[in-house]
C-alpha cells in the first residue's frame, strides 16, 4: 500500500486541477498556461547552455587550459 501513496496524491493532484480548470475562465487558464510554458521553457533552456568557452564568430582559438563545454 505504501507504493501506491505517491501515485494517489498525484492522481488526487491532477483531478482538483481538472475540476478546479472547469470553473476557471478562459483568460485565467491562458495565463496559467503561459506561465507553465514559460518556466520550463526557461528552465530547460538555461540548463541546455553550454557554460564553458565558445568560440567567437568567425572562429578563433580557445584560451589556454580551455577545452570545451564544462562536462556536468
Amino acid at each position: 500500500m505504501a507504493e501506491r501513496g505517491p501515485l494517489l496524491v498525484a492522481e488526487t493532484a491532477i483531478a482538483a486541477a481538472r475540476a478546479v480548470s472547469r470553473v476557471l475562465p478562459a483568460r485565467v487558464k491562458k495565463r496559467i498556461e503561459d506561465g507553465v510554458f514559460h518556466f520550463i521553457f526557461q528552465k530547460t533552456r538555461v540548463e541546455n547552455d553550454a557554460y564553458g568557452w565558445r568560440p567567437p564568430p568567425g572562429g578563433g582559438e580557445a584560451p589556454p587550459g580551455v577545452t570545451g563545454p564544462k562536462p556536468r
